[in-house]
């Protein structure tokens, strides 16, 4: 790739947080444009080279809407300014647009798009004219929905001939039509040449998707199991309290802790809670990036090198979830003061076999995943069990290696910015 033309769809905390890294990760090249270190690969050895990136568009919602003109070489966005202007609680307009060539040109940006249709007029027009190339979606998502707006801006982006970079949980997770969403654009991605990349929809940036695209070849998952939503981490630690004070106190520490509705609202007060507190304390987040993994597990050379099974994945409302709303506090320190044991919400799947399938095929075994969001007392032996505060983990049972364990601890936003900041390298690095 030649040149990087970003088109922010979403610029809330997450696509903020990507432009504060994008400036802080740039270097300038011998014309002083600002560019991205990108990985290449050339008669077997590997080296790196500088690309030009720009922002040429922003999409929001709140804030207003901007980007240069079309098919414009030369101008783009000033990010910095589109910073400043947010963190003020200003609105994007034309004036954030400039010309890089004749600075003494007057800015001309598109017309906003505040409404679906408008945004998606706009990314076909950014693709069609190709004066942008890659699309970072940021947008906020509803498990309880249909995974929508999400779904068809993605689509949009890919069969407009832009690669995409996605921090949403929604297209993995969600169905339209008896079909996979994520199935559905991956296939477009594939057909139209693109790339479709996530790796910030689950614990935030920590490398996943990456893990399994490029170093576990011929691996089948069998087991996932985890603290995927650090919210209830967070409300059931500060349920618990310093317990791991009080066996050597020697009585001079009282063993106390906050009641559900305290620990929820100091997690209100860090942010990290969902406009919809349910999507948190209900299981419904947890269960979303389960299926997530799932979905994406169960993608074409994920689950397993052989064409012998078929793969079932039940909806998203068939994930049986546990609630942490009405559990007694005293029964979370009890369990501690009489046999070390902490409650964490865990999110599990499991493949298993359902049956042979001869309509399908002779040899062919129908495999589905058992999916759940239970509460559960874990032992000190548990890999969860010293998880604390907003840390999120989740291990991979295979048939090849033992257990792979990835630990995220204590997350900020910039994980999450770095994972999208990562898509866009490996975009980059595509060619």
């Amino acid at each position: 790739m030649k040149e990087i033309r970003l088109v922010l769809l979403g610029f809330g905390s997450a696509n903020c947080a990507l432009a504060q890294m994008l400036l802080e990760k740039s270097e300038k090249d011998a014309s002083c444009r600002q560019c991205l270190r990108v990985a290449t690969s050339s008669s077997g050895s590997f080296a790196s080279e500088l690309v030009p990136w720009k922002v040429v568009g922003i999409i929001t919602r709140r804030h207003g809407s901007i980007c240069v003109s079309f098919s414009s070489p030369t101008e783009e966005i000033n990010v910095k300014d589109a910073l400043d202007r947010i963190r003020t609680g200003g609105k994007l307009d034309a004036a954030l647009v400039r010309d890089t060539v004749d600075t003494s040109k007057a800015a001309t940006a598109a017309a906003a798009a505040t409404i679906d249709d408008e945004t998606t007029k706009l990314l076909k027009e950014l693709g069609k004219t190709r004066t942008a190339n890659i699309v970072v979606e940021a947008i906020p998502s509803n498990p309880k929905t249909n995974g929508e707006p999400a779904i068809s801006f993605i689509r949009t982006a890919l069969q407009a001939g832009m690669h995409v970079a996605s921090a949403n949980k929604c297209p993995l997770a969600h169905k339209q039509s008896d079909k996979e969403s994520y199935f559905e654009l991956q296939e477009i991605a594939k057909r139209k040449g693109k790339l479709y990349l996530h790796e910030s929809a689950v614990m935030d940036g920590v490398p996943i998707f990456s893990l399994w695209n490029n170093s576990l070849q011929n691996v089948t998952c069998t087991k996932i199991r985890g603290l995927l939503n650090s919210t209830t981490t967070m409300i059931l630690s500060r349920i618990e309290g310093h317990i791991n004070d009080v066996p050597d106190s020697d009585g001079q520490v009282e063993h106390v802790g906050e009641t559900f509705e305290e620990a929820l609202e100091a997690a209100k007060r860090m942010g990290i809670v969902e406009a919809d507190d349910s999507l948190d304390t209900d299981g419904w987040d947890a269960a979303m990036k389960l299926r997530a993994l799932c979905v994406f597990l169960s993608s074409s050379g994920k689950l397993s090198s052989s064409e012998e099974h078929v793969v079932s994945i039940p909806p998203l409302e068939a994930v049986a979830r546990d609630s942490i709303r009405q559990i007694d506090p005293e029964l979370i320190r009890g369990a501690f003061r009489t046999s070390r044991k902490k409650m964490r919400s865990v999110a599990s799947a499991e493949l298993i076999d359902l049956a042979s399938n001869p309509a399908i095929g002779r040899h062919q075994t129908v495999k589905t995943w058992k999916m759940s969001v239970k509460n559960e007392f874990l032992s000190q032996s548990d890999p969860l069990y010293n998880l604390n505060g907003t840390s999120s983990s989740v291990q991979f049972c295979t048939d090849t290696m033992g257990p792979i364990s990835i630990v995220s601890q204590d997350p900020t936003l910039m994980d999450t910015a770095y994972g999208l900041f990562a898509d866009i390298v490996r975009i980059a690095s595509s060619g």
